[in-house]
């Protein structure tokens, strides 16, 4: 199987392309990237020299490079985006433009190509905040975005959703929970608290720091998205908590 995959020297991107690797010795995996601040080829630095894989620097709005990428691809897993809330809030530009407009670009080389699944990283973050006695989020909960990042991500899954509804495009929404884990960017909360301590600095605490969050280690994330890519049927969406 040949997956082609976007995002993939970013933190989860380059754990799911590295344990598919590992794990299926007959896979190929064609990684584009556009090596935006949080993306690191240094990443998978250890797998280059594979030669079941392939990096191309490229962007998923860029539908020349993509549609030459994707000869010959069985599937394609869409971690590309714009990720960080506090970065949205200052400038949420960015953020409209890879995660709908560039996703939207993605989806159309993907159509043409004929793949035949299409599996796309969204995020919890889509479904807003629960209060303590609130239970859990379902796949069926409404989309209650707050802030610009969750607000493009539940933009770019509706317009996966109206593609599928229209076209009868074979795609299927992961939405995981907050993930941790080996090549993080240290600007998010995990690796930015223990940086901080580590270096003496004060941690940040958000309102009165009675927030729960769900937490999922990243190598948990890619198993459930490799489940997915076997099981998963076109069409729905898949909830992934720690």
């Amino acid at each position: 199987m040949k997956i082609f995959v976007t995002g993939g020297c970013g933190f989860i991107g380059s754990n799911f392309i590295r344990y598919i690797l590992k794990k299926y010795p007959d896979y190929e995996v064609v990684n584009l990237d556009a090596l935006t601040y949080a993306g690191n080829r240094g990443n998978l630095r250890d797998i280059e020299a594979d030669q079941r894989y392939q990096f191309i620097h490229g962007r998923i709005e860029d539908t020349k490079t993509v549609s030459d990428a994707l000869k010959g691809t069985d599937m394609v897993v869409n971690f590309a985006a714009e990720s960080h809330v506090d970065r949205s809030i200052i400038d949420t530009q960015p953020f409209l433009m890879t995660n709908i407009v560039g996703l939207q670009a993605l989806i159309d080389s993907v159509r043409r190509a004929g793949i035949r699944k299409f599996i796309h990283l969204s995020t919890d973050e889509v479904y807003g905040s629960l209060e303590t006695d609130d239970g859990c989020f379902t796949e069926e909960t409404p989309l209650a975005p707050n802030s610009p990042y969750s607000a493009s991500k539940a933009a770019g899954d509706l317009l996966i959703r109206a593609c599928i509804k229209t076209y009868g495009f074979p795609a299927v929404i992961v939405r995981p929970s907050n993930n941790y884990g080996p090549f993080q960017y240290p600007e998010k909360l995990i690796p930015l608290m223990v940086t901080n301590l580590m270096d003496k600095r004060p941690v940040p605490v958000y309102g009165k720091g009675e927030n729960i969050r769900d937490w999922l280690f990243v190598e948990d994330t890619c198993t459930a998205i490799d489940t997915i890519m076997h099981r998963g049927r076109p069409g729905e969406v898949y909830n992934v908590g720690g």
